[in-house]
């Protein structure tokens, strides 16, 4: 046992105080078995990172004795015998488990190991029955690495969902999370640019976070999976509802709270993370009622009022709508039988078009700095576009240590004035009048082509990355084979009311165009669904 217990039971938390009685409670409510977590640290190798892990261990031990930790040295036998060669290192009930925090679990990630303590402390996987079944035909051994960033909204799903993995399968899976910042060499060995970033063999990597069932699929196959999942659900029971959100955004969960608040029974399907673009937003200062605040704090006070109203069903994506004598709304999990369907699936970045666009996604390209930006500490990156994003964007890379410059288009910014201000401020160069007009690199992103948009001059730029900021469009894909009206850009047509051309079919937020804040959002959201609560009353 780490000597800590014995002579430092009045150590500093490291936890605040709310934090702790959170997690105390939790812990009481959730933990079943003992846990047990071995710490491998140095004093020469991240030792600050080693010391936060030492510090969290312990004050975990001291909320719930169940959670226990042993500390050991590299150089020990017992590092030998895991064969751990990097600190800070974590393993998680080792003796049942292959389960591996390479790296501090900080940021995003600290969640998940609460989630890991959880999980491991039943015995149970907590997968869905066709995940399960999907893994039960693994024969072979796999190594699961996912590599991630502690800002990382999307990681500690994906990571998650290898967990799952090793615990349902503990005689074949292990899965390892790589915290990038502290082993640079193993992320540029991997060519990893964007996070989470799942290397589930030399057959097969991916970036980005995925449901669990193309998880499983990928992890059993190394195969790509290109199809969603829950076919096989198609030939059973369906639920019955009134109202089916797609989409766990601002417009989605103020949805949400006002169509249960009247009396309707709905639900909120994500496919994605909650919150959309607002979650990878570092941070948000025109939402009413809070000069200044993290975008995934936001995030997390709109969802917490959301679930005490309805269910919101993460990594259940909508994949299919059809109209009848009622709406069939199919998703990655089930199928629902529903009297509206309200689309608040927001808007997703615009892509630059060119060839080498997508070779790169992941391997300097990128669409989240937030994600991706400690990545690039240090380095040299372009980021593209001239509006609030953009430059917020160019913001926070500065802030993390990056060598940041702008692209835009034009000879001056469409962003708010203060942004504009921050930017002159800290002096980020800016490449007026310059449009990309080609990717170049072998394995990663080496050199982009910039064009003159007066002279036509082709200009040669060296960089690590690119982030693009250029714009977004609608995610219509659901609705749009309804034949639903949309307008030119491709967004969905409202009566100003939530109502479509479609009957009982309503949209809300970014899908609709128009201003595209968080405020007018919720504002969308909350009118939909009364307009369904209404026409519904009809």
């Amino acid at each position: 046992m780490c000597p800590l217990f014995a002579k430092d039971k009045e150590k500093k938390w490291l936890l605040d105080a709310p934090s702790r009685e959170h997690l105390k409670n939790v812990f009481k409510e959730h933990l079943d078995k003992d846990v047990q977590i071995l710490l491998f640290a140095s004093e020469e190798e991240n030792q600050p990172y080693g010391e936060f892990c030492r510090s969290l261990l312990h004050d975990l031990h001291r909320l719930d004795a169940r959670i226990s930790f042993e500390e050991y040295d590299l150089s020990s036998p017992q590092a030998k015998t895991h064969d751990v060669t990097r600190a800070p290192t974590l393993l998680v009930q080792p003796d049942q488990y292959a389960i591996r925090f390479t790296g501090a679990p900080a940021g995003e990630e600290a969640q998940t190991l609460i989630q890991t303590l959880f999980l491991v402390s039943t015995g149970r996987s907590g997968l869905a029955e066709d995940a399960r079944a999907t893994l039960a035909a693994l024969k072979e051994k796999r190594h699961v690495r996912i590599f991630v960033n502690p800002g990382c909204p999307y990681c500690p799903a994906q990571v998650l969902n290898g967990i799952k993995a090793a615990i349902e399968r503990p005689d074949l899976v292990a899965v390892e999370c790589i915290e990038t910042g502290e082993n640079q060499d193993l992320a540029e060995a991997f060519h990893v640019g964007s996070v989470p970033h799942t290397v589930y063999g030399p057959e097969l990597e991916t970036n980005g976070m995925e449901p669990e069932q193309v998880f499983m699929e990928q992890l059993v196959t190394l195969v790509p999976s290109k199809e969603v999942a829950g076919e096989d659900f198609l030939s059973g029971e369906e639920m019955s509802i009134d109202l089916v959100i797609a989409g766990a955004g601002p417009a989605g969960l103020a949805a949400g709270i006002y169509a249960s608040r009247a009396g309707l029974s709905a639900v909120v399907l994500e496919g994605g993370i909650v919150g959309g673009q607002v979650a990878v937003t570092p941070v948000v200062e025109n939402y009413p009622g809070f000069s200044s605040i993290g975008g995934k704090e936001l995030v997390a006070v709109l969802l917490d009022q959301a679930r005490a109203y309805l269910p919101v069903q993460e990594g259940e994506e909508v994949v299919d709508v059809s109209l009848g004598r009622h709406v069939t709304v199919t998703s990655t999990k089930g199928r629902y039988r529903c009297k509206a369907l309200l689309v608040a699936t927001g808007a997703t970045w615009k892509h630059l078009g060119l060839d080498g666009e997508e070779r790169f996604l992941g391997r300097g390209i990128s669409y989240c700095a937030s994600c991706d930006g400690y990545l690039y500490k240090g380095k040299e990156v372009l980021v593209v576009g001239g509006g609030n994003t953009a430059l917020t964007e160019a913001l926070h890379l500065r802030n993390l240590g990056v060598d940041v410059r702008i692209v835009h288009r034009r000879d001056a910014f469409r962003a708010e004035k203060h942004l504009q201000d921050a930017v002159e401020r800290e002096k980020i160069p800016v490449l007026w009048n310059k449009i990309v007009v080609g990717l170049h690199g072998k394995d990663v992103l080496g050199e982009v082509e910039l064009e003159d948009t007066q002279t036509k001059e082709i200009q040669k730029v060296k960089v690590h990355g690119v982030f693009l900021a250029i714009g977004i469009k609608p995610n219509t894909s659901i609705v749009t084979p309804l034949g639903i009206k949309v307008d030119a850009n491709g967004y969905v047509q409202t009566d100003g009311q939530g109502r479509t051309s479609l009957p009982r079919i309503y949209a809300a937020g970014d899908v609709t165009g128009g201003v595209q804040q968080i405020v007018t959002a919720v504002s969308e959201g909350s009118v939909a669904a009364m307009s369904v609560f209404e026409d519904l009353g009809r």
